[in-house]
């Protein structure tokens, strides 16, 4: 059985989704991975901290939970070095536990993490799925009471401490 921010599911439910490729209303595929954020390019490793929060990431793709891989941003291409091995936004398990880890104290955007993870996200869409005239892209954050507000700044949401992120990309109602 796996935790997924919120969502318990045994192995046999836990999606994998087949990623297929969409063009906006325009025929274009947009790609949040043409520029990347330079926070995602920052190394660091546990000692002298001025920041450490958590937050949850839960995705779905048309229902279907999508499973984010442990150690996101730990010991990548770019920050594989001793004492410098992990990326500001990672995760170390498979439960959509985001870690935010900074030795200053500024502002990170939810996209970093898609740019560490190597993953589109924007407005357009998440992964290789685009909004279009049948689908939608929805996000919320939910508070410590289960109220889910709506949040339409996708990749510059600015993540804080103890955050439940939901990101749905959904059939249009």
């Amino acid at each position: 059985m796996a935790y997924q921010a919120g969502y318990i599911f045994t192995e046999d439910e836990s999606p994998s989704p087949t990623s297929i490729p969409e063009t906006t209303d325009e025929g274009e595929i947009s790609n949040s991975l043409d520029e990347i954020h330079p926070l995602a390019s920052t190394c660091l490793s546990h000692g002298e901290l001025t920041r450490h929060d958590h937050m949850y990431l839960t995705i779905q793709i048309e229902e279907q939970f999508v499973t984010i891989p442990e150690n996101v941003g730990v010991n990548s291409d770019t920050c594989n070095e001793s004492g410098a091995n992990m990326h500001v936004v990672h995760t170390h398990s498979s439960d959509g536990k985001l870690h935010l880890e900074m030795q200053t104290e500024e502002d990170v955007e939810l996209g970093v993490f898609f740019d560490v993870w190597g993953q589109h996200f924007d407005e357009n869409g998440i992964f290789d799925y685009r909004v279009n005239s049948t689908h939608e892209l929805v996000m919320f954050n939910r508070d410590v009471n289960g109220t889910l507000e709506e949040i339409d700044s996708f990749d510059n949401y600015i993540l804080l401490n103890n955050q439940d992120i939901i990101i749905s990309y959904r059939e249009r109602a």
